[in-house]
């Protein structure tokens, strides 16, 4: 047996991190469309001496494989020493992860060494600015190719002048949380391009919405209520370019059809009204005059939620087909004030649902309510709020263990249809 196959050379499993789910705060470019994610990792007992969020992406990245884990998207990770110094680090993919450095880090000359390994080999780390102004910091820099800056911690001197000096060395600026536009317009002065956290917008009432929009929520009203097959039909050739969208993702390899659609007519067709009407759904975050390579974090978290929800639904009641269908609309539906700059109340004023799936979007309650709340902790989007885990596991009877596969699919799936939107 050759040397290197001896067991004293191998490397020695980790130990297993305590039950987790994977979080992922979407993290916008300047043109407010998703650049990556960062992940979080949601314990039901943060208490747990084992809890290492290193250890948890490394269980992750082995039983889903790591590019299935991140599909085509750039993930921040947090760079905690059991991670750096495994032989996971050296096989995350170069051009997907940047690992962000934890608020306290020991730097010894081993873990500076691990990281010129890292970095020589071509990984990226991020690294908060009121951090990297630490003196004592100041030799995690040369491995630092983001710095990201909260207007909470930082004083607009320290941004101005650490911003500025960090552009400079060629490291891309992050902002974290803007509280309003004029601090959002002072980070794009600065030369930001990306952007976490809440995205600043101004409430448009539904009367002003656009011609697409108000075409998007005629046709969910329509679906939704007694419309029939040829008013849909007639109200989407409106629309031309919503036909070619809508033909364009179906006939994804999310969707696994065996035949190419090629006309609505066959479409309304091969579908029928419960397919069509979930693809009508995720049509509604579709967005126009949008740059080249442009993703919706609309369209990705409101997809992902529905799908998760739907999965859920059939986990928890496998003989209840309707209430699937209704938990997929719910998550679907739970993003359409942020898409469309308004109010969740003004919205569904426009659109008739069903009690459960209208109080759990109003309030997050009734039937549907706890299911929601989870879809929105695992997949948020702005302004979305985090909660505890274990609770909601607790009322739903399920284990971290039984969720995890729903979300990794959820999120598969959601990237998967998003090719095909512009």
């Amino acid at each position: 047996m050759a040397e290197q196959d001896t067991p004293k050379e191998q490397e020695t499993p980790p130990a297993a991190p305590p039950p987790f789910l994977i979080r992922r705060e979407p993290v916008l470019n300047k043109d407010q469309g998703l650049h990556g994610y960062r992940l979080r990792i949601l314990w039901t007992d943060p208490q747990h001496p084992g809890a290492d969020a290193g250890l948890a992406v490394m269980q992750a990245a082995r039983e889903y494989g790591i590019n299935q884990l991140l599909a085509y998207a750039p993930h921040w990770i947090d760079a905690t020493p059991a991670l750096l110094q495994s032989t996971m680090a050296v096989m995350l993919p170069r051009n997907r992860c940047y690992l962000e450095f934890p608020d306290i880090l020991d730097l010894t000359p081993e873990l500076i060494q691990a990281l010129q390994g890292l970095a020589h080999g071509g990984l990226g780390f991020s690294l908060r600015g009121d951090l990297a102004a630490q003196p004592e910091r100041s030799s995690l820099l040369p491995f630092v190719k983001v710095v990201g800056f909260n207007s909470a911690i930082s004083t607009k001197a320290d941004i101005f002048k650490q911003s500025f000096q960090h552009k400079q060395a060629g490291r891309l600026l992050l902002a974290i949380d803007p509280p309003d536009k004029a601090t959002l317009d002072n980070f794009l002065l600065l030369g930001f391009t990306l952007y976490a956290g809440q995205w600043p917008r101004d409430l448009v009432a539904a009367t002003t919405l656009s011609v697409r929009q108000n075409t998007l929520l005629n046709l969910v009203s329509l679906i939704m209520g007694e419309g029939e097959t040829p008013e849909i039909q007639r109200c989407l050739e409106q629309d031309s370019e919503l036909v070619k969208i809508l033909l364009d993702m179906v006939n994804t390899p999310a969707y696994g059809l065996s035949q190419e659609i090629t006309s609505l007519p066959q479409a309304i067709m091969l579908l029928g009204r419960r397919e069509l009407q979930r693809w009508i759904q995720v049509l509604m975050y579709t967005e126009t005059g949008r740059p080249t390579g442009y993703l919706s974090p609309a369209l990705i978290q409101a997809s992902a939620r529905g799908h998760f929800m739907e999965a859920l639904s059939k986990q928890r009641y496998p003989d209840q087909a309707v209430r699937a269908e209704s938990a997929f609309t719910t998550g679907i539906l739970s993003v359409i004030d942020q898409m469309f700059n308004g109010t969740m109340v003004d919205l569904l004023q426009q659109i008739q649902l069903d009690v459960p799936i209208r109080d759990a979007l109003l309030h997050r309650t009734g039937l549907l309510g706890d299911e929601l709340r989870l879809a929105t902790l695992l997949f948020p989007s702005d302004r979305d709020q985090t909660e505890d885990l274990a609770p909601l596991l607790n009322n739903l009877q399920q284990t971290s263990s039984q969720i995890a596969p729903l979300v990794q699919d959820a999120f598969t799936w959601a990237h998967g249809i998003t090719r095909a939107a512009p």
